[in-house]
């Protein structure tokens, strides 16, 4: 993973270099998750649990092509119940809660540039950061947690608006590392982003 982020930084970094211009801003989130768990004979019927972002972004490029680097905070909950994969028995009601330091790198093609309006499509991985994280049993009570500075990686894609100097942006991030808890639950997470951003440079 590692070396294919690598490869696209470069391949990124190439494509913008004759780029003219520098926009820096700042952003906020409200994004929807859910949570797949990776357990031998369970299963889990999933709720989409609401959750924010908040942070900044820098845009270099051309007319057409440029570059997203973000440093981003985000939070992401959802709820979901396990049961038994072979009997369909309830095992448990469960809260899941990440928060986390993202760092998306995306490579945007403006699809409609006009005068005070364009139209953006734009793809890219994103490293994150759990900083805290928990696993909660509603009907006991009973909490675990997660390894903070645990490092993971998901793929981002979506679509933008810019106006004049607002941005609107939603995209879908699927998680292609799995959070372990202390007791080993395994989660990836899918989740779908709308964002408000305001460029002051």
């Amino acid at each position: 993973m590692k070396k294919s982020v690598l490869t696209f930084a470069l391949m990124a970094l190439v494509m913008v270099t004759i780029g003219q211009t520098f926009d820096l801003g700042v952003k906020a989130s409200y994004n929807t998750t859910k949570f797949n768990l990776s357990a031998s004979a369970i299963k889990s019927g999933f709720t989409s649990g609401a959750g924010a972002n908040f942070g900044v972004f820098a845009r270099i490029g051309g007319s057409k092509i440029y570059l997203q680097p973000e440093l981003l905070y985000s939070s992401k909950t959802a709820t979901y119940i396990l049961k038994n994969d072979l009997t369909g028995a309830v095992i448990s009601n469960n809260d899941v809660k990440f928060k986390t330091i993202q760092i998306p790198l995306l490579l945007g093609f403006k699809v409609l540039d006009l005068k005070i309006a364009s139209l953006r499509a734009f793809t890219g991985p994103a490293a994150l950061f759990v900083t805290d994280g928990s696993l909660k049993n509603l009907a006991n009570q009973a909490k675990e947690s997660f390894t903070s500075g645990k490092m993971g990686w998901d793929w981002q894609l979506g679509a933008g608006v810019d106006v004049l100097m607002f941005t609107l942006d939603m995209r879908y991030e699927l998680g292609l590392s799995e959070l372990k808890s202390v007791t080993m639950n395994s989660f990836k997470g899918k989740t779908f982003t709308v964002s408000l951003g305001f460029k002051f440079l």
